[in-house]
């Protein structure tokens, strides 16, 4: 009974601490999506009542919940999730080309910028920390597990912001890298390459639950460079 309490307070902790940048990521990524579309010219999203910051507008069951917390009970390397994608009609585009790079580029870049102000949120609350305690705490008290579990959330948040920013330029349908990509190839070679997103996903899948440990070590390095670039105010303190 002992190692089952354990194991639920564990997840519970998990799922605290990633749960709030992963949904505050998959909504900002998607009403980026939604917003760089309008403004080349897509109305969709915004007769649709997408183009919002409001959760319940973007959250998937599957996507947003389910899939999050299957990674973590399976002990995944990878905490990964979507939100319902925003409905985009390039026909709406001034120019195709570039409307698809830009509102495919959007996502992931806007989760990028995400992460740098979490980073500097993150390090406006340990200068205060440090301003308030003078950062002496007690391991074992509440302001010391509360600081933990605050820090644990920032860190938490930038990395899966930065990492929903990198998977997503992997170019394989319909991940957003493969429509920058697209938007390069001659007009019959982008159609036949788009069109491999209907088994996208299943590759996907693969990626995330067999194979973390083959992706995570070829998008760590970039990973990391780009939180500890999140985090550049540690550099002053060290």
């Amino acid at each position: 009974m002992a190692g089952l309490g354990q194991s639920i307070l564990k997840f519970l902790e998990q799922l605290i601490t990633w749960a709030p940048g992963l949904i505050m990521g998959v909504v900002i990524h998607e009403y980026s999506h939604g917003l760089i579309a309008y403004k080349s010219g897509d109305p969709t999203a915004k007769n649709m009542g997408r183009l919002t910051l409001n959760p319940a507008r973007h959250i998937d069951l599957f996507g947003s919940i389910l899939l999050p917390l299957l990674l973590i009970l399976f002990n995944s390397n990878i905490i990964f999730g979507y939100a319902k994608p925003v409905p985009i009609n390039p026909g709406y585009f001034k120019n195709y080309r570039k409307g698809l790079r830009y509102t495919s580029l959007a996502g992931p870049l806007s989760n990028i910028i995400f992460a740098f102000v979490v980073g500097l949120l993150y390090g406006l609350f340990y200068y205060i920390f440090f301003k308030v305690t003078g950062g002496v705490l007690n391991s074992g008290t509440i302001g010391y597990r509360s600081f933990n579990l605050v820090s644990t959330i920032f860190v938490n948040a930038i990395y899966i912001n930065v990492f929903l920013a990198i998977f997503n330029f992997i170019p394989i349908p319909p991940l957003d890298g493969s429509k920058i990509l697209a938007s390069f190839l001659p007009g019959e070679a982008m159609s036949r390459y788009l069109s491999f997103g209907r088994f996208g996903f299943i590759f996907i899948f693969i990626l995330l639950f067999l194979g973390g440990r083959v992706l995570w070590p070829i998008i760590y390095p970039v990973i990391n460079f780009i939180y500890n670039s999140c985090i550049w105010w540690q550099y002053l303190i060290s």
